[in-house]
């Protein structure tokens, strides 16, 4: 015995040294509490927190279209920064800030619990301050880094309104770009001619060749054809924009189309190019006709 002891008594003291200097660390729910409860207080933000959960909302606007359920297909413009300041997407009219699905589906879980118990209603607008353990976790999402508690703001629009508010904003675009001479169609189409063409007329069964340029309002280009590179369409296979505004030139003419979201790509959007209800900016020039 005595020998045994002789050789497992140091190994049990070094355990014992080493378990006592060992330093305890924060758990993820105290830093992300301390994080949230500094951010605003730094910012000077009027918040509640939700149910004892640690996240905390302030109805920036409160919501006054119809009340919402967790299976209504909501549009939605969603703001998002880390609360160090190193991530930041505020909506430019980008994929990362434009959504449009059902409520339930929504991630973060907080925004969709906020959005249904909090705010209520559409057409409304919810900040949330979301600690990083019930945002995106350790991992984080995408380009959202790994333990970031987020400062999100979402605006739930009405999507009876969605024309109005979609129109709105192309006027502010091209206020905004002092872009003039663009005539309104009743189906909510900006177009302007830049040269009428001179050669044969364009009909809803034409085949076009064209160059041209699609650009988002926030001046990212999601297409393009390029003299030298034309391509050829059926027109009736196209936008209802496009088949709505190229029958106003002939072949060699040349447009320009501001095409709302209704007369693009609806709703939804195409991924992975172009957001949801995303109003259009296309330069188009008509170089050939075929019919």
């Amino acid at each position: 015995m005595k020998q045994f002891l002789k050789y497992t008594l140091p190994g049990f003291l070094l355990l014992t040294i080493l378990f006592s200097c060992q330093k305890e660390y924060e758990t993820i729910d105290v830093i992300d509490d301390r994080n949230v409860k500094e951010y605003i207080q730094l910012n000077k933000i009027n918040m509640q927190e939700y149910q004892g959960t640690g996240i905390y909302y302030q109805v920036v606007s409160p919501g006054t279209g119809p009340e919402l359920q967790y299976s209504d297909r909501m549009p939605a413009l969603i703001t998002m920064r880390s609360l160090d300041g190193k991530y930041v997407s505020i909506d430019t009219f980008s994929i990362a800030n434009r959504y449009f699905n059902f409520l339930g589906y929504y991630n973060p879980e907080p925004i969709r619990i906020g959005v249904k118990e909090v705010l209520k209603k559409s057409n409304g607008t919810l900040r949330m301050i979301i600690p990083s353990r019930l945002a995106f976790g350790r991992n984080g999402s995408g380009s959202i880094p790994g333990n970031a508690s987020l400062d999100i703001t979402v605006r739930a629009l009405d999507i009876s309104k969605l024309i109005a508010y979609e129109d709105f904003t192309i006027v502010k675009y091209l206020e905004s770009k002092a872009l003039t001479g663009f005539t309104k169609t009743t189906t909510g189409l900006y177009y302007k001619i830049g040269q009428p063409g001179t050669g044969s007329p364009i009909t809803a069964d034409s085949t076009i060749v064209a160059n041209y340029t699609g650009k988002l309002l926030n001046g990212v280009i999601f297409d393009r054809a390029v003299a030298g590179s034309e391509a050829t369409f059926k027109l009736n296979s196209l936008v209802k924009g496009w088949r709505e505004g190229i029958p106003l030139i002939k072949q060699g003419g040349s447009i320009r189309l501001i095409i709302p979201s209704t007369l693009g790509y609806g709703l939804d959007g195409s991924s992975p190019s172009v957001p949801a209800f995303s109003a259009l900016d296309f330069e188009i020039t008509v170089t050939d006709v075929k019919q």
